[in-house]
């Protein structure tokens, strides 16, 4: 005990005489804070042959936020070359929060970009991956920069927003690194830039980042993509589908509603010699009436059946959209066979022939139901499980007069 106490008080000697000037220190990684740059936003495209990395830093109270470029013959040695710079700072990878990929890139070198963020050290496995189309990463994220507006702060507003817009949603690459382990498939969020023409603030840059689908990703890169009415069916099934306001025209009105709860619920059909005929795929949603373009009574419940049927078709629509282009492609990319073996282990594990071969001629039954809850009418209360009917408050009341 005394021998260690000495060591501990030469090291703490030691590095008192030093001081902080010296550059000693227990950390084997210590990086004087002035010298780092904090990389929020990476991009990599292809470049006749080669890949070109960008990265961009954070803006510190006392500078803007910069731009650093690269172009070797992998990814690593360019964001390797770039965590050197010239200028004595060193590009700080920990903090990266998005990677945007352009499309030519991820059809042919996906494998290695992701590679690249599972074993290097100094990437994250949340960081959000996007696939860039009509143009590359590197002139979208330029593209969105303005005086005001770092790209990083657009490209974070845009990933944290999408999915509650109902129009995305932007996997980790965590996610997609262990679907595509454990399944052979993955999906990720499409994005391109389109002209700004009418700028909400002056001061962003001249391009918008949009949604454009997601796209179907393999062993061997980029199996095709999905559209919008798909999306929506893909992330229903896959429970990523978050709230979404939505108009349901019924009759002469438009009726807004706010999606906020669902439930899918997806169970395999075997015929009697243990083969996997079907699915069935059953979604519930909740929503609420947030606005009204008319004079309808939506207090009445025949209004409501009708505005919930057209919500219900909507989202069953999407649903057997995303399950025709699954079957199509011969891609499980909804995961069916995921809910098979959750539900019956045993038959699917001793089903004849493969999950795989079964797929493409699966009979499945998509069925959707939805429940209007509240109007926020202060008149029209809010509808329970238990309520066969909403009615106003008045008519209640003059029920009970009449009955007695």
């Amino acid at each position: 005990m005394k021998r260690a106490a000495a060591i501990m008080l030469a090291l703490s000697l030691a590095l008192g005489l030093n001081g902080c000037g010296s550059g000693l220190t227990i950390f084997s990684n210590y990086r004087r804070l002035e010298n780092i740059e904090l990389v929020r936003t990476v991009t990599a495209d292809a470049e006749g042959g080669d890949i070109t990395a960008t990265v961009y830093s954070d803006a510190g109270k006392e500078s803007d936020p910069r731009m650093y470029q690269r172009t070797a013959s992998s990814i690593g040695v360019a964001l390797g070359e770039l965590q050197l710079m010239a200028l004595g700072r060193v590009a700080l990878l920990s903090h990266t929060e998005n990677m945007l990929i352009g499309e030519e890139l991820a059809a042919e070198s996906l494998g290695e970009c992701l590679d690249y963020v599972e074993r290097y050290s100094e990437m994250r496995l949340d960081t959000g991956l996007m696939i860039v189309r009509e143009g590359t990463a590197r002139e979208l994220v330029s593209g969105l920069s303005g005086p005001d507006a770092p790209s990083s702060d657009v490209i974070k507003g845009f990933a944290d927003n999408i999915s509650r817009a109902g129009q995305g949603y932007v996997f980790s690459c965590r996610e997609i690194i262990a679907s595509l382990c454990e399944n052979g498939y993955a999906l990720a969020m499409c994005v391109a830039g389109e002209k700004a023409e009418d700028k909400l603030f002056e001061s962003r840059g001249e391009l918008d980042i949009r949604p454009r689908g997601l796209a179907v990703l393999t062993a061997e890169g980029i199996s095709g993509f999905l559209d919008d009415e798909e999306t929506t069916g893909a992330l229903l099934v896959l429970s990523k589908y978050r709230s979404k306001d939505m108009d349901i025209p019924v009759g002469d009105t438009v009726v807004t509603l706010d999606l906020d709860g669902f439930e899918t619920q997806v169970r395999p059909v075997f015929d009697r010699e243990g083969a996997l005929r079907g699915m069935k795929i059953k979604l519930h949603v909740s929503a609420n009436i947030i606005n009204l373009s008319g004079t309808a009574e939506v207090s009445r419940r025949d209004y409501r059946e009708r505005a919930q049927d057209e919500l219900s078709r909507e989202l069953r629509e999407a649903i057997e959209a995303a399950v025709g282009r699954s079957q199509e492609m011969g891609i499980d990319f909804l995961d069916l066979r995921g809910f098979a073996a959750r539900a019956e282990p045993i038959k699917l594990q001793d089903m004849p022939g493969s999950f795989e071969e079964a797929l493409p001629d699966l009979e499945v039954e998509v069925t959707a139901e939805s429940s209007i809850r509240r109007t926020y009418d202060i008149m029209d209360p809010p509808q329970t499980a238990k309520d066969k009917e909403v009615k106003n408050p008045w008519e209640n009341l003059i029920e009970s007069l009449r009955d007695s």
